[in-house]
């Protein structure tokens, strides 16, 4: 099959729910205390390396088939603004049913520049007077959805750099993975943790979805592969880097890692591609699992519900039913106003 002649169909609402889960769950049993075998094994399929890698493919393929900049990047906003807001309405709601938090505190400028960061491109910004709530980050996974707004922003000047110039994409790849090599530098300053919550050390994962969505001759040879080719490559190429001491698990996964969990990814949302629509019914959930799922653990914290497997099901139970919500009656309804969209909802 050739995804390029029916791009609708494919598993890729399925794979982003699973990495979104991958995180929900690495989250919930690090902070809520609950120590089990095999808790490690969660980062072989990591989250957020898999949003970036699929975000790449997909929003490169919506720029190609913008009108304009502009419609690109109202299709951008109604995807993640809406869901944003209210997820954040939702959490400050949330802080203040427990008294942490005051209604005066509201008009205060403190809560007013974080709100803004919080509903601007700024979400890497955590207010000081939240420190003493949960593990002290309100929705720390949202560094990412700055990233994400990096890469939207980014995606014309790719487009400029890259389309008509096939010999680019290596340079801008290898410029990537060199940005990313930096991050083995560690974050023990300020510029290094600022640059490791930024985009630079994560566009080769959102490059090579971009470039692989424009070379079609790539994808049919991924496709002409056994189905559980990657997958044996993926996990043999993991045990050897991991015995030579090289990181093969979470975010900071190695290039050469992610370039395999790239091709798995890939094969999966092409192997019995309509597999996610019969589960899903094309609910696309994801987002709203991977942004209310700490705010949610952050109250389970705040309550002293921790330290068993019971809180790690209330945490999930609690963000799955957010996320439908949210999906059911606000983000499916925003994304309807989308034009020129990938798939009709």
């Amino acid at each position: 099959m050739n995804p390029g002649s029916n791009p609708t169909v494919n598993n890729f609402d399925l794979i982003r729910l699973l990495a979104a889960t991958q995180v929900m769950l690495k989250h919930a049993l690090l902070h809520l205390g609950y120590e089990g075998p095999g808790i490690e094994l969660l980062g072989l399929f990591p989250g957020v390396p898999v949003f970036f890698f699929i975000s790449g493919f997909l929003i490169f393929q919506s720029y190609r088939n913008s009108r304009s900049i502009g419609q690109f990047a109202l299709n951008r906003v109604l995807r993640i603004y809406p869901g944003l807001l209210l997820c954040f309405a939702v959490s400050i709601a949330l802080v203040l049913s427990t008294g942490y938090l005051q209604w005066r505190q509201l008009g205060q400028a403190d809560f007013l520049l974080w709100a803004l960061a919080q509903s601007s491109l700024l979400q890497i910004y955590n207010a000081e007077f939240m420190r003493g709530f949960g593990v002290g980050v309100l929705n720390g996974s949202l560094w990412t959805i700055a990233v994400e707004l990096q890469f939207y922003l980014l995606t014309p000047l790719l487009g400029w750099v890259v389309l008509g110039r096939r010999w680019v994409w290596p340079v801008v790849l290898l410029l990537g993975v060199f940005a990313n090599l930096l991050l083995s530098l560690g974050t023990g300053n300020f510029l290094l943790k600022l640059f490791s919550v930024s985009s630079p050390p994560w566009f080769y994962m959102f490059a090579l979805g971009a470039w692989l969505s424009q070379h079609e001759d790539w994808q049919r040879r991924l496709l002409a592969l056994p189905s559980t080719a990657p997958l044996i490559a993926y996990l043999l190429t993991a045990a050897t880097l991991h015995a030579l001491g090289l990181q093969v698990l979470g975010n900071e996964i190695n290039p050469l890692s992610f370039l395999l969990l790239a091709a798995l990814v890939f094969r999966l949302a092409y192997t019995q591609p309509g597999l996610s629509d019969r589960l899903l019914h094309r609910n696309d959930i994801s987002y709203g699992v991977y942004i209310y799922h700490m705010p949610v653990i952050n109250l389970l914290l705040f309550h002293g519900l921790h330290h068993s497997a019971g809180s790690v099901v209330l945490a999930s139970a609690a963000t799955l039913a957010a996320a439908w919500l949210s999906w059911r009656y606000v983000e499916r309804p925003a994304l309807r106003l989308k034009r020129l969209a990938l798939r009709p909802l």
